[in-house]
């Protein structure tokens, strides 16, 4: 009989937003064995007041200082049990039966390392305006465009650990660049045809903005495994969709 998978999910927060009451009611609806960790780096109470009124149970929380939010990302997972590792920012949320959705076809198909799906995105008044349009099956496209909607996708532990989790050093691309390393480890993607988790999209949102770190990093990532030119057409092409999102989600 094969043993009922478990989750991990770790909660980085740099800073108190509202939404992050809406991110622990989607955790505390889901119905898997679920562990979590709440890395606060804001030093708002406000955060411990909505984690203590959530009723969710926090196996790990540290409300202080942190290096990165990709360190904290890994900080939560190294602390806490769990066979599928993600993480949520506090401008994520999980549909309903998200968890039970992905524990069911991990555990059907011992191959499959990561599962991944769409995103809704609402703007900063919580109205919907579509989804991820970007997000497609795996393929050696991941080298040129983030493919892979961040708070719909969850990987097994062993997978993450073989390529050595996030790179700290990320502040914008942290995602892309492990699943570009987890694609090029040969892990095994499932592209589920699902909405699994709504994101909130807007000038303040960190993906909702424009900065030099951002483009470099963009181009960095691209640079190493594509070259130069699509270097530029990705950073180019990043800049000009988050600014059409940005017009779209105000």
């Amino acid at each position: 009989m094969t043993d009922t998978l478990t989750f991990a999910v770790s909660i980085p927060i740099g800073a108190w937003r509202p939404s992050i009451v809406q991110t622990f009611a989607s955790l505390k609806a889901q119905t898997v064995s679920l562990n979590i960790a709440l890395l606060d780096a804001s030093g708002d109470q406000r955060i411990a007041e909505a984690a203590e009124a959530s009723g969710l149970i926090f196996t790990y929380r540290r409300h202080g200082p942190d290096r990165s939010q990709s360190a904290a990302i890994d900080e939560g997972w190294r602390e806490i049990p769990g066979d599928v590792l993600f993480w949520l920012n506090d401008d994520d949320q999980l549909q309903p039966g998200a968890l039970e959705q992905v524990q069911t076809l991990l555990q059907a198909d011992a191959e499959i390392d990561a599962v991944y799906a769409h995103s809704d995105f609402v703007n900063g008044k919580d109205q919907p305006h579509g989804s991820h349009d970007q997000v497609e099956a795996v393929s050696d496209l991941l080298y040129r465009s983030n493919i892979i909607s961040q708070p719909s996708c969850f990987v097994r532990r062993a997978a993450i650990e073989a390529v050595g989790g996030l790179n700290p050093d990320l502040h914008y691309v942290m995602d892309w660049d492990l699943w570009v390393r987890l694609y090029a480890d040969g892990a095994r993607f499932h592209y589920m045809p699902k909405i699994l988790s709504r994101v909130c999209m807007g000038e303040r949102t960190k993906t909702g903005g424009i900065t030099f770190r951002r483009l470099w990093e963009v181009f960095t990532l691209v640079n190493t495994h594509a070259g130069p030119w699509s270097a530029c057409k990705s950073t180019l092409a990043l800049a000009a969709h988050t600014l059409n999102e940005r017009r779209r989600y105000a």
